[in-house]
């Protein structure tokens, strides 16, 4: 019988993690930016976001890290859909 996988010590992986976690918390910054009306802001945050969870999941080695960079991305490139859309091109002149 095995352990449940959140008893397994051996397979933390802080590098991994903490890309995941970076990717998480530009794409919730990015989506308060936004809302905060600094559209700008809010599309960069978004951008390196979705940067810094694709490299993530090249890199990481266990699912809760996957799956914590796939709702990161998500959210960071929804935040950078949604500032470039309302603040960061303008096509009007």
């Amino acid at each position: 019988m095995h352990a449940p996988a959140a008893l397994h010590l051996d397979e933390t992986h802080a590098m991994d993690a903490g890309l995941a976690l970076v990717t998480s918390a530009l794409g919730a910054a990015g989506l308060l930016l936004v809302l905060a009306d600094a559209d700008i802001a809010g599309a960069v945050a978004g951008a390196v976001g979705v940067l810094t969870g694709l490299w993530g999941q090249l890199v990481s080695r266990t699912r809760p890290e996957r799956f914590l960079d796939v709702v990161g991305i998500g959210a960071a490139a929804v935040a950078f859909a949604l500032g470039m859309a309302y603040g960061g091109i303008n096509f009007s002149g």
